[in-house]
């Protein structure tokens, strides 16, 4: 289990359904992102399918991480070994807007791809819609290459995914 503090003022650290209200403050925060994937801004419903189990997607392999300073700040859900062993796909990397562009997205990516290696995974994964420019910014400045592109349904909307990869060394 990953459990970290970084640069002496944040904490990463699990979370589960029970912190619903502290999710909701963090995607109400968030709006703009929501609006740019499903139109709307978040609702409970959002926060409840994070912790929806399947049989793709069970408890085991699912790691939901919150992001600390005193409040919740951050959102990390990583799927782990999908599509195949040793991938994991990070299904969100959510950043509280007043604390984006102070490379703690940098720093808890460091944190998640060491936790990985030491679980024997060799490649991160991630799913970018076509809008999302900054983001897209952010995964190709830490290495990460097209794999494929798709299209998703997202609330009432349809997207373009660029999927990009990072092999881990």
């Amino acid at each position: 289990m990953i459990k970290a503090i970084l640069e002496n003022k944040y904490l990463i650290k699990p979370i589960t359904s029970s912190n619903h209200s502290e999710i909701k403050h963090l995607y109400d925060l968030c709006s703009d992102y929501h609006i740019m994937c499903n139109g709307t801004n978040a609702t409970d419903e959002d926060i409840d399918n994070i912790f929806k189990y399947t049989d793709k997607k069970t408890v085991d392999d699912s790691l939901t991480l919150g992001v600390y300073n005193d409040l919740l700040i951050g959102i990390v859900d990583i799927f782990k070994n999908y599509p195949n062993n040793g991938t994991w796909m990070i299904g969100l990397l959510l950043l509280s807007p007043n604390e984006r562009n102070k490379k703690l997205g940098k720093v808890i990516h460091e944190e998640i791809k060491e936790y990985a290696l030491s679980q024997g995974a060799d490649t991160l994964r991630i799913g970018v819609v076509e809008e999302n420019i900054n983001g897209r910014k952010f995964w190709d400045s830490l290495g990460y290459q097209k794999v494929k592109s798709t299209t998703v349904s997202m609330g009432n909307e349809n997207h373009n995914v660029d999927i990009l990869a990072l092999t881990l060394k």
